[in-house]
């Protein structure tokens, strides 16, 4: 986890990869694998994921994605759970439109379904993370107007819930939306706010 909050905060010379002072996750993950430690070595692929996906590596975040979708079980229904199975749909749609493959659709479908029993179980946690993940089914579904109402919620339940670092990534997320879709201008004002909400994080 420190390790990411440094990729983050702008502290890591390779800010996509989970590699500094705190750690190195090609060599934990290789001791903790070897020591079958299957919860930490899934934690290391969440907050791997996590920065690979923020900073715009697909391919490595897809990387783990592939190693790992399903795996959140081992978390025993910490709040981990939740964060792999969010993190895991975005990557999933993102490569589903990038791709058209349809081992993509169905992992994010998946990924989907099980974060709505999450959100109706601990909708506080996990409300604004299923909204952006419909948001983002509907923009791969051409469905524009279900995505920006899900975007919209999605920022609105985020703000509420006081989860500043979801509420950055649901504009980023909106703002990318627009801008496929040929609003600029709106894409640059949605943008500007994803900015402003990562400052006020820390990012």
């Amino acid at each position: 986890l420190y390790q990411a909050i440094l990729n983050l905060m702008g502290k890591a010379n390779q800010p996509t990869l989970l590699e500094g002072e705190a750690i190195s996750f090609t060599k934990e993950i290789s001791n903790e694998r070897g020591r079958e430690m299957v919860q930490t070595t899934s934690r290391l692929q969440l907050y791997q994921m996590r920065v690979a996906y923020m900073f715009g590596d697909l391919d490595l975040a897809a990387h783990i994605v592939q190693e790992s979708h399903g795996t959140e079980g081992v978390f025993f229904g910490k709040y981990e759970a939740c964060e792999h199975l969010f993190y895991d749909g975005l990557v999933s749609f993102a490569c589903a439109r990038k791709t058209n493959e349809d081992k993509w659709t169905t992992f994010a479908q998946d990924s989907v379904g099980k974060m709505r029993r999450w959100a109706e179980n601990a909708p506080f946690n996990c409300e604004q993370k299923l909204h952006l993940l419909e948001a983002e089914q509907y923009f791969c579904a051409g469905r524009g107007k279900e995505a920006i109402e899900k975007y919209e919620s999605a920022i609105f339940l985020s703000g509420a819930n006081g989860f500043v670092q979801d509420q950055a990534l649901c504009y980023e997320r909106a703002a990318l939306f627009y801008l496929e879709n040929g609003d600029i201008e709106k894409a640059s004002s949605v943008y500007g706010k994803a900015h402003n909400a990562y400052l006020e994080w820390g990012a």
